[in-house]
């Protein structure tokens, strides 16, 4: 998870009905509406020993926050956004791709508000 404290604070994911808030080092860092979702993307971290995925959560003011998936409430979260952020990828569609080491450099855009305007 970005946005400063420890490098190795994973962070922690506090969801609500609303929207949600990253947490780093007992304070919090961001928050979002769900409304103020743009973009979701995840992707393959590393190093490639130990890789693990996050999601780029991009907001409509363009603040990207990572999101880590051993954080806690990173399944809250996922669980909240598949319910909230209509065309989002599900999990199963996306994740078990993410782990292989062919994974794409880029990642995978699981929601794209802008592409869901017609």
């Amino acid at each position: 998870m970005s946005g400063g404290g420890a490098s190795d604070d994973k962070g922690r994911i506090v969801v609500v009905a609303a929207g949600f808030a990253v947490w780093l080092g007992g304070r919090c860092v961001a928050a979002g509406k769900w409304a103020d979702i743009s973009r979701v993307r995840a992707y393959r971290r590393l190093p490639p020993a130990a890789p693990t995925v996050a999601l780029a959560v991009e907001l409509r003011d363009g603040m990207v926050l990572e999101l880590r998936e051993e954080a806690p409430g990173y399944d809250a979260f996922l669980d909240r956004a598949s319910a909230t952020l209509s065309g989002l990828l599900p999990y199963r569609s996306w994740h078990p791709s993410l782990s292989e080491p062919s994974a794409p450099a880029d990642g995978v855009v699981l929601f794209d508000r802008k592409a869901l305007r017609y």
